[in-house]
């Protein structure tokens, strides 16, 4: 909406991460209703097997190694400022705008205004040429003032009461769940 309003040329993208149908479905119809909104066209990527390669398998072989994974930090190298960047860039586009709560100056990245919600932790093993091409339109505000001008825009008024995410995406209950799946978690 930002970006739109202030002439910029916008194209949607949804990236299917993981294996949960029923939460694609829903969010499609959400980033739908939100580009019609736009009148802006979207696109959806099924990066399932990218993600499953650099960042969830990863993620369980570093906790077999007895190690603490970062997750985060890999999709956002490999996936959203890898295999996002690169579609990007296939469609001509210029720039690649995410959510995060960051900030670039002089193609480093800072901390966000809000630094309750700051996220640039999470892309430090950014590539640096990546940089060049990203803008953080969310991160010289405060999250409540986000979530604010959001409630004032119909089609905006779901996210704005959303219960925000402060888990990893595809840990639905517990890391122990995920782990399950490929070790043995039982304590003796």
């Amino acid at each position: 909406y930002k970006l739109k309003n202030a002439g910029h040329e916008v194209i949607g993208c949804y990236m299917k991460l993981h294996g949960k149908p029923n939460y694609h479905e829903e969010n499609i119809k959400k980033v739908e209703k939100v580009a019609n909104f736009l009148q802006i066209p979207y696109h959806v990527l099924d990066l399932q097997e990218d993600f499953k390669n650099k960042v969830y398998m990863p993620f369980v072989d570093t906790y077999k190694e007895g190690k603490t994974p970062n997750p985060c930090a890999l999709c956002n190298r490999f996936i959203k400022l890898g295999k996002l960047l690169e579609f990007a860039k296939s469609l001509g586009c210029e720039k690649l705008a995410t959510g995060h709560y960051a900030r670039l100056e002089n193609n480093l990245i800072r901390t966000a205004v809000d630094e309750s919600k700051d996220q640039s932790y999470f892309l430090a093993s950014a590539d640096k040429e990546a940089l060049k091409y990203l803008i953080f339109p969310l991160g010289e505000m405060k999250k409540e003032d986000v979530k604010k001008f959001a409630s004032t825009i119909e089609v905006l008024k779901s996210f704005a009461t959303q219960k925000e995410s402060s888990e990893i995406c595809f840990v639905e209950d517990t890391y122990v769940q995920v782990l399950d799946q490929f070790m043995d978690t039982k304590i003796p």
